[in-house]
């Protein structure tokens, strides 16, 4: 889709809808399939790349010192902020996972052609975020039944102290109540990814717009505001990116450290 198409597409009201959702290139696949595999193509690719170079480097400097930054920032402020050291340890590689591949999702859907020329982020997708989500839930209910034993962590689920003929009535509550968390991460990484880049496609549709309809006069002071706060929107969503990953990150660090907890 070339520039000019991709505008004249998004000064319709109706189209930026289907600027924001998935469509298929070929058969099943679809473009945030391709965008997926890219990003655990490039996060296998450049960390083993970084491995292999730490390994040839005594003193670490460039793209290796950044890597290691951020993965001792993941392990310290998110999985043993909430885990523990012995508890969040069998779980790093996990949380390592989930937070880049969150990350470099959000930040791919701001790269312009022809690095991702469908304009769009994986996880703009909420067949995406539900498929993290399920993931994240299954880590979760999996850490607290290896913590407590698998039939205890789900007895366990209804507080001591409840009278019998109540139990059943709170097991269900509780077990809505874990339903609900996954549902949540779902919702909240899905909303604000698609927010941010309806708000960017609505702006470059205004601004294409007004440049091929308006007066020269009226086009060109128009054009200009919208390009200055288009470009303010996109450093936004930049943090918004890291924001979102960090979220995503730390409320299922903080509900796994809820599952295994001995209070259980």
């Amino acid at each position: 889709m070339t520039l000019a198409n991709s505008g004249s597409h998004l000064v319709a009201g109706g189209d930026i809808v289907k600027h924001l959702t998935d469509y298929p290139l070929a058969g099943w696949f679809t473009a945030h399939h391709f965008l997926m595999l890219m990003v655990g193509a490039t996060m296998v690719l450049v960390f083993k790349f970084v491995a292999e170079l730490a390994q040839r480097q005594p003193k670490k400097s460039g793209l290796v010192s950044l890597v290691e930054v951020g993965l001792v920032w993941v392990r310290d402020e998110i999985v043993y902020a909430w885990l523990g050291e012995k508890k969040g340890r069998p779980l790093l590689f996990f949380f390592w996972t989930l937070f880049f591949f969150i990350l470099i999702n959000n930040l791919i859907g701001l790269f312009p052609f022809p690095i991702n020329p469908w304009h769009r982020s994986a996880t703009g997708n909420i067949a995406v975020t539900a498929a993290l989500a399920i993931i994240a839930f299954l880590t979760i209910q999996v850490a607290g039944m290896k913590q407590h034993g698998y039939g205890r962590y789900w007895i366990n689920l209804v507080p001591g102290g409840v009278p019998w003929w109540l139990w059943p009535l709170v097991w269900i509550i509780e077990l809505i109540g874990l339903l609900t968390k996954p549902f949540a991460l779902t919702v909240r990484l899905f909303a604000n990814m698609t927010a941010g880049h309806a708000i960017v496609a609505v702006l470059f549709g205004f601004m294409w717009g007004i440049a091929h309809y308006a007066s020269a006069a009226t086009g060109g002071l128009a054009t200009v505001a919208s390009f200055a706060f288009m470009l303010f929107i996109m450093l936004f969503e930049t943090l918004v990116a890291l924001i979102q990953a960090y979220i995503f990150s730390v409320l299922t660090a903080i509900f796994v450290s809820m599952a295994v907890a001995e209070e259980h």
